[in-house]
């Protein structure tokens, strides 16, 4: 909540005109509240406080509007909140009377004040928290918002003074300053949207010079499906993230436009994807896109939106049709989401009574899952579907050389670090000051890297900036490690204000912020999961052990999620994946390339986080390969429990020639595997077939995946959670015993094997008809047709026993196929007087063909109702044992 109204609230007071009220913190020492209560001007004197302190401090004027009655307020940091971070700011968009979110604001009213005690003479000015809701239409006409008060008010009207001027959340988000009370009615308190100041000239302009970033507003009644931004930190993952805006967007001008003008388009939902390689600026490029539409000039009506959570806190996306403003949502690596687009697009074309809404869909490639989807949406009517619009390293610079980019990115790092550290956050060990024109460590020679990506200059840029301020780190050789050297120095902090002096173990940080990466959580249960896995891996080699602490592992469970907290509606958010894939690699190497395999066979892990480390390590390793071998010995190792989502995530989500790479990897591992003298059969058959089958769906259409596997992978990840099991105790034993699998064939496959069965069928039903009809039935023989539903009961018995699940060699089984084979032979011997004499004997020729009918009848069961196959305990190694 960035510090929540509470914690935001300021007392403001101007003696000399005998004025008191309430005020919100927007960073450290600036404070917004209305002109009305600090009345600044002449010689009186403006102080705050804040509810920490007990002394007042003088505030000077930094921008006020009358007209607005609005007034910017700055004091000193370091007496007036100090360590707080900058406000979130927001707006309502959206009407949506069954889900109105709930609105507060804190303050300092009349109808608080209090005697310090009983036999005091001095009063005390206390705290009131008022709650309520806002429908966004009323006051809309005033640009005034109009809060319904829940719960107790005051008895008279003048009781409400002193709340003036407080800030109104909403989600955590700053949206609005209290005004004044509405007379006319009993319970509603008028509120200035901040739209309104945002808009008044010199206000941004304000505000960005004493944060380091502009004000912009997010729909802070969507926030809880939205991924936010990341709170400032100095940390190398807060500095790169493309939300913090810490860079300008360079170049990418035309490709802005068109994407602009595609969401100016008239038709009232469409969908598009968005495609460059890691590093070229595609969410940057978003973010451009969305601050355009956002702030448009004029008259325009301007338009809302931010990036769809990947763990939203609800999945009602029809909120999302109600808005009133027109809505852009950003889907980001949505190769990786298709599920979750297609309930959002079902959703928004369900039910639509608010603006226009555009999704763009960013991934790295679009050959694969584009087409598929927009075949899925096409045949429901959602949306034309029908652009895509392509980020290239060479457009992403768009006339800007290497060393424009590094001078601006390294002057805008500077920047930033300087507000984060007069914000409270760093320490003072650095011994020099941190300066856009550091010397040239890394930088040197960055004009000639002219086929980079973006992200390669920035990170030069990041690192030389970070090098002079801390010459330790000069010491490095590379600019990512440079980088990482900072990382580890801001999870430090983090770990030494939370576990006790002398307990913090770096190498044991990178390994379990690596495993945070690869897992992720969307519970706390699956946070403790990651943790328990991380802690593990890192301590194998060294024998056996006792279990680990619980309260040593809840302790690291907190720092990381305040290292890395969520940014939407999960237990914790991640480190940067660039800064991410390093530290993967370089966990890898000194585990003499086993982290990987040992983390994900760990049994302490959920099947959706399984998911999410397999989907993790395929994307990263399209840039560094040899990521790659490790999953595959994991898949191997465990194919009945990996070997799904394996296929799941390559076919989904990779490129063609990638996903060809992986699966041929795969497949040798499989292969080399089923070798090993405790391997099964059966198993390791089935897992060549489905990595065979996964290889055709890569070279055509990847719709018909869930058949392949079976079953919905998604499943068992939307299960209600469980109870927390013993360390030890497989996650997987809850499951059913058996897995429903429907062999993948070519339609030419399908269609003879089920033309052949119906012969089949055919032909055992004629037999039986034909010596009924030959033979001279007197009324008591009339029996002999009964034998046509018994003979094609008895084949589709069979048929349904073998081909629905696996008998094995028990003995009994095979008795019914060959009893059921005699007596259509016995029925078949019945013709003998019909029979040419220079053909074969019949009882040569009936068994001949029956029993590949049957066989075809069986098989064809299996392709059309699948078979059920006992699922079999994976054989899992230590590998780092």
């Amino acid at each position: 909540m960035a510090g929540g109204a509470v914690l935001r609230t300021v007392e403001v007071s101007n003696q000399h005109k005998q004025s008191y009220g309430t005020g919100c913190l927007i960073a450290p020492g600036l404070v917004l509240t209305a002109h009305h209560v600090a009345l600044p001007g002449g010689d009186s004197v403006v102080t705050v406080r804040d509810t920490a302190s007990a002394a007042f401090t003088e505030a000077t004027v930094v921008w006020e509007s009358p007209e607005l009655d609005a007034v910017l307020l700055m004091a000193d940091r370091a007496l007036v909140g100090a360590g707080m971070g900058v406000v979130r700011w927001g707006e309502l968009v959206c009407d949506y009377p069954s889900d109105r979110p709930v609105c507060s604001m804190t303050g300092f009213p009349k109808a608080m004040r209090r005697r310090a005690s009983n036999r005091s003479e001095q009063y005390v000015d206390d705290l009131k928290t008022v709650e309520g809701t806002i429908a966004p239409h009323t006051g809309s006409r005033s640009k005034l918002y109009g809060l319904e008060v829940d719960g107790a008010v005051p008895t008279e009207v003048k009781n409400w003074q002193g709340l003036s001027g407080a800030g109104v959340f909403c989600n955590g988000v700053l949206i609005g300053l209290a005004r004044l009370v509405d007379r006319q009615w009993d319970r509603i308190l008028m509120v200035l949207p901040l739209s309104h100041l945002l808009a008044a000239d010199g206000f941004t302009r304000a505000v960005a010079a004493h944060t380091g970033m502009a004000p912009g507003l997010q729909p802070a009644d969507l926030r809880p499906l939205m991924d936010n931004a990341p709170d400032p930190r100095l940390s190398s993952t807060y500095l790169l993230d493309p939300r913090s805006q810490v860079t300008n967007l360079t170049g990418v001008s035309e490709l802005v436009q068109r994407i602009e003008q595609w969401c100016k388009g008239t038709d009232r939902i469409d969908v598009a994807a968005v495609t460059g390689m890691g590093g070229t600026g595609k969410s940057r490029l978003l973010i451009e896109v969305l601050h355009r539409l956002t702030t448009m000039p004029g008259n325009q009506r301007p338009w809302t939106g931010g990036f769809l959570a990947d763990h939203p806190s609800h999945s009602d996306y029809q909120v999302l049709a109600s808005s009133s403003y027109p809505l852009l949502l950003v889907v980001d690596l949505a190769e990786t989401r298709l599920p979750q687009i297609r309930d959002l697009m079902a959703a928004l074309a369900g039910s639509h009574d608010g603006a226009a809404v555009r999704v763009l869909l960013l991934a790295r490639g679009h050959d694969t899952w584009w087409p598929a989807l927009r075949r899925h949406l096409r045949a429901r009517n959602i949306g034309p579907a029908g652009h895509s619009f392509t980020l290239t390293p060479d457009g992403a610079l768009d006339g800007h050389s290497p060393e424009d980019i590094y001078v601006e990115a390294k002057a805008a790092f500077a920047r930033r670090i300087r507000l984060l550290q007069q914000a409270g956050h760093g320490d003072d060990t650095w011994p020099d000051r941190v300066v856009a024109d550091a010397p040239r460590l890394y930088g040197a020679g960055i004009e000639h890297a002219t086929q980079q990506p973006v992200i390669y200059h920035h990170i030069a840029a990041l690192a030389d900036v970070l090098a002079h301020a801390n010459p330790e780190f000069a010491l490095k050789d590379h600019p990512m490690e440079v980088l990482l050297a900072n990382e580890v120095e801001y999870v430090r902090r983090v770990a030494e204000a939370r576990l006790p002096g002398g307990t913090v173990d770096d190498t044991l940080l990178r390994t379990l912020v690596t495993a945070q990466f690869l897992a992720g959580a969307r519970t706390a249960q699956d946070g403790r999961a990651a943790v328990r896995a991380g802690f593990d891996i890192h301590h194998r080699g060294y024998g056996i052990t006792t279990p680990p602490d619980a309260r040593q592992l809840a302790a690291l469970d907190d720092v990381l999620t305040a290292a890395y907290p969520a940014t939407d509606g999960a237990h914790w958010g991640a480190v940067g994946e660039p800064l991410a894939a390093a530290w993967l690699a370089e966990a890898e190497t000194e585990s003499g390339e086993e982290f990987i395999e040992a983390f994900l066979q760990h049994d302490s892990l959920a099947t959706e986080q399984r998911h999410q480390t397999l989907s993790t390590v395929a994307r990263t390793a399209q840039d560094q390969p040899r990521l790659a071998a490790g999953a595959h010995r994991a898949v191997a190792a465990a194919p009945e429990r990996l070997l799904p989502l394996a296929a799941q995530t390559v076919t989904a989500e990779l490129g063609t020639d990638h996903a060809r790479q992986w699966l041929t990897g795969l497949e040798l591992a499989v292969a080399d595997r089923a070798a090993h003298p405790d391997a099964d059969p059966d198993t390791y058959e089935w897992a060549s077939s489905l990595i065979t089958e996964a290889q055709e769906q890569t070279a055509g259409d990847r719709d018909d995946l869930e058949d392949l596997i079976g079953a919905p992978l998604t499943q068992e990840a939307n299960a209600p959670e469980q109870p927390d099991t013993e360390a030890g105790v497989d996650a997987a034993s809850a499951r059913s015993p058996f897995v429903l699998v429907k062999p993948q064939v070519s339609w030419i496959t399908r269609t003879t094997i089920t033309f052949l069965a119906l012969c089949h069928l055919a032909l055992v039903a004629a037999v039986p008809s034909g010596v009924a009809l030959t033979t001279n039935i007197r009324d008591d023989d009339l029996g002999l047709w009964f034998f046509v539903p018994i003979n094609v009961f008895m084949h589709l018995t069979v048929a349904s026993a073998f081909g629905g699940r696996q008998l094995g060699a028990f003995p009994l089984s095979w008795i019914v196929a060959l009893f059921t084979i005699g007596m259509t032979t016995l029925s078949g011997l019945m013709l003998d007087q019909h029979w040419p004499p220079d053909w074969p004997p019949p009882w040569l020729v009936w068994p001949v063909l029956f029993a590949p009918g049957l066989a075809a009848l069986t098989y064809a069961w299996r392709i059309w109702f699948g078979q059920l196959q006992a699922r079999r305990p994976a054989i899992y190694e230590d590998p780092l044992g």
